[in-house]
């Protein structure tokens, strides 16, 4: 019986060892040959706002507003084994305490967009984008209204 249990609980720590947070992609892939990688905080997207002349984009602005951090992580220039590692990875993503908006999975191609959310305000957008070409992430944090999201996302079809 010691056996069977001690069995499982090393199944368990293995399967938890592969699950992937976006936190662990971001550090295991930013230094990858080629990988652009951008983290902006709240002091640098402040600074962003004045050069947004409001009569040029308004959801630029309120986007802004909205963000505390970004973070941006580009493969498309690394080697096919690197963006095949990332993608191998990102399946393994875990999506515990997140809420799906998009999912994505055809041929070679995958894409999702997460989102935490607490009272009604999303705290935090995830887009997970990989395919043989190129593989992306990008994490926002902030307070962001969920109307924001729609009106962009319908702005921009």
């Amino acid at each position: 019986m010691k056996k069977l249990i001690l069995s499982l609980m090393i199944m368990v720590a293995c399967a938890s060892a592969q699950a992937q947070t976006p936190g662990n992609l971001f550090r295991q892939f930013k230094g990858a040959k080629n990988a652009e990688y951008v983290h902006l905080g709240k002091l640098a997207l402040a600074l962003m706002r004045p050069f947004i002349k409001d009569d040029e984009d308004e959801d630029a602005r309120t986007a802004l507003r909205c963000i505390r951090s970004m973070k941006v992580l580009d493969l498309d220039d690394c080697t096919a084994e690197v963006k095949h590692s990332f993608a191998q990875k990102a399946k393994n993503l875990k999506t515990s305490g997140y809420e799906v908006l998009v999912r994505s999975n055809e041929k070679d191609e995958s894409a999702l967009i997460l989102f935490r959310q607490k009272k009604n305000v999303i705290r935090e957008l995830l887009i997970l984008s990989a395919d043989d070409d190129s593989c992306s992430l990008l994490q926002f944090k902030g307070r962001i209204k969920p109307g924001d999201v729609e009106k962009l996302m319908k702005d921009n079809q």
